[in-house]
Order: C-alpha cells, then sequence, then structure tokens
C-alpha cells in the first residue's frame, strides 16, 4: 500500500487527499508499520488535492457505471449506418432515434447478464488517467493495451501535473459533469467546495 501524507507541526504525518485517507483507514489503531520515506519532487500539495480530493472524487460520485456493455466502436459504427440513412430518407431523424432506442435496448439486455459490479475509485482513476492521455502503450498476448503511467510525486513535477489535471477536468467535463453543471466554472466551484470539506491540512 502507498500513500502520500505531510509532517504536521506535532510531528505526526497527516493524508493530503481523500484517496491517501481511505488508505490509511485500512491500517488497524495501534498495528505497527514500516514507512519508507521518499521525499517528494517539488509539487504543490493543494494541486494535488484538487485533483485527489477535488476532482476525482466528484466526477467519481456523480458517474453512473451504465455504459460499457455496448463499446464505443459498436456505437459509432450503428449510428453512423443510421444517420446515413436518415439523411437518405429526407433527414427526419427517426432512423437515427430508433438506432438510439434499439443501442439503449440493446445496452440493458446485456447488462442483465452481467453480475452486480460495485464501483471502485481506483478503477476509475487509472481509466481517468488513461482518457487523459497518460499512459504507455503495452503489447500483451491479448494484444495491445494502454497502461496508465504513474501521476505520483516522485514522477510527475507541478508543469507536468498542471496538464495532467487539465486534461483530467477535460474529460470529465466532456464525459460526465455537463449532464451535472451549466458550466465548467460551476463544475469547478464544485470541486473547490467538496475539497474545502476536507481536513487534510
Amino acid at each position: 500500500m502507498e500513500l502520500v501524507a505531510v509532517k504536521a507541526v506535532d510531528n505526526s504525518l497527516r493524508p493530503v487527499s481523500v484517496i491517501d485517507a481511505d488508505r490509511l483507514k485500512r491500517i488497524k489503531v495501534g498495528q505497527a508499520v514500516k514507512i519508507q520515506v521518499t521525499r517528494q519532487k517539488d509539487r504543490s500539495l493543494p494541486h494535488h488535492r484538487l485533483f485527489f480530493g477535488g476532482l476525482l472524487p466528484l466526477a467519481f460520485d456523480y458517474w453512473q457505471p451504465a455504459g460499457g456493455v455496448i463499446s464505443p466502436k459498436e456505437r459509432d459504427v450503428v449510428l453512423w449506418v443510421a444517420k446515413r440513412l436518415d439523411k437518405f430518407a429526407g433527414n427526419k431523424g427517426i432512423i437515427v432515434k430508433a438506432a438510439e432506442e434499439a443501442l439503449n435496448l440493446l445496452a440493458k439486455k446485456r447488462a442483465e447478464k452481467l453480475p452486480v459490479i460495485e464501483k471502485d475509485i481506483d478503477s476509475f482513476r487509472r481509466w481517468l488517467t488513461i482518457e487523459a492521455g497518460h499512459f504507455n502503450i503495452c503489447v500483451t498476448p491479448a494484444g495491445v493495451v494502454k497502461e496508465p503511467k504513474s501521476i505520483s510525486f516522485a514522477s510527475m513535477d507541478q508543469k507536468e501535473f498542471n496538464a495532467f489535471y487539465q486534461a483530467c477536468f477535460t474529460v470529465c467535463w466532456n464525459m460526465i459533469l455537463c449532464n451535472r453543471f451549466s458550466s465548467e466554472d460551476e463544475a469547478q466551484q464544485a470541486i473547490d467546495e467538496l475539497l474545502s470539506l476536507g481536513n487534510y491540512s
């Protein structure tokens, strides 16, 4: 288990984000642990918290795992064909609407066959990191896969983290938050408010 902590004036170590605090909770009170201290790169703790204590948990809370049973490629192909047919029929939108209803019905039928899967914030963070373009390409027996790069303090300086945060915010806005907030500024305000509820300083 790895977590990031900051030294407080009373010599205690305090987790710097909600995720770090959750990981710390896995250790029983009174349980002895061995700690290996690694000094981190010069990176803003408030900005670190902005991602781990603000953007990440907010997007995770609003995300509902209803998708995934129909791949983006499947949906794109079906809607591309429907739009072409609709164009030949006079652009009335009926065929596209029927295609979307069929996709939703197919997704529902596929979902009924799947076991109930709990949301997991670490899996969500891995997905978000990849969607934000921060990944390595790996070749496996199953084919080419994307593996998220580390975003630890030791791996990323402040300039890199700024770009990473903006890319993640864009992904969250386009895929999740735009359905919940009227503007990016409103979403950022919600992130700031969520962050202010944490006691990590």
